[in-house]
């Protein structure tokens, strides 16, 4: 049989060759040792995560990115059937806080994850996914061009996303004051937009490179929201962010908004000002 083999990769606990046959399928021949004992004694084994030597330093962030698991007798996480699909993530000593996560553009529930856990280790994570799909792509909204967007799918989802807030606070037992929602790109615009539709649903939000997408906004009272808004220096989109900076402030919200030295990806300087501004 013709085959094309690859190199030996040394897992650590053990050793791996892949082949790949004719027809595509990839098969892996692994061997039994050394082992899972290598490096802790076989009675502690799947009690703490361990990762490859390669990923030590971002280990913090692997775990923060993996469902969580409560050992026998302790309690766990039931998740509750919702309108969107969503994952917690909880520290080991929380502050009662919660941060709400929405992904921008082909992310998932995830992907905020670690960033937040930097900004605020103490706070329980709610990480939201969009419901919207583009080519198997996650948005939270349909578009109709790169700066066109359907009006009507964003005030469906912004409706179902301010249900689904209500409901996550009576479901999971969440202090409504102590919320605070964190949006990136699509997902700031989404948040944003909830914001105008239904004031009052969220009082407290971080709008990371958003852009406005109503077309008509309605008037809306946000007296007493409290946002901050980062824009990237050199974001393509960043002129957008302006036009919902000045609906923002005349709704009567707080808004902190602020130019760093970014593009549309997320920084360094992102999780500097967040964790600043979280900072009672």
């Amino acid at each position: 049989m013709n085959s094309s083999p690859t190199n030996v990769h040394d897992r650590k606990y053990f050793t791996s060759l892949y082949v790949r046959e004719p027809a595509g399928t990839l098969l892996e021949l692994a061997t039994d040792g050394p082992g899972f004992a290598i490096d802790e004694p076989l009675d502690t084994l799947g009690s703490r995560l361990f990762v490859p030597p390669q990923d030590e330093e971002g280990a913090s962030d692997i775990e923060t990115l993996l469902p969580q698991f409560s050992q026998p007798g302790e309690p766990r996480v039931t998740y509750r059937d919702l309108a969107f699909i969503h994952r917690f993530n909880t520290p080991d000593d929380p502050d009662g806080s919660t941060i709400v996560l929405l992904h921008g553009t082909g992310g998932n529930e995830t992907d905020l994850m670690p960033f937040a856990r930097h900004i605020a280790p103490r706070a329980t994570l709610l990480g939201v996914r969009g419901r919207s799909t583009e080519e198997g792509i996650l948005r939270w909204f349909r578009r109709l061009s790169p700066m066109s967007f359907d009006q009507a799918d964003i005030r469906f989802e912004a409706e179902a996303f301010a249900a689904f807030i209500v409901e996550a606070i009576t479901a999971y037992g969440l202090d409504p004051h102590k919320m605070t929602c964190l949006g990136y790109s699509n997902g700031a615009n989404l948040l944003a937009a909830m914001m105008l539709l239904h004031p009052g649903q969220v009082q407290r939000a971080m709008l990371l490179r958003p852009a406005m997408v109503l077309e008509e906004p309605p008037e809306a009272d946000l007296s007493g929201a409290q946002i901050l808004m980062l824009s990237g220096r050199s974001d393509p989109y960043g002129a957008l962010g302006a036009v919902l900076e000045q609906a923002l402030r005349a709704a009567g919200a707080a808004v902190d908004a602020r130019i760093i030295a970014a593009g549309h990806e997320l920084t360094a300087a992102d999780q500097e000002a967040c964790a600043a501004w979280l900072e009672p």
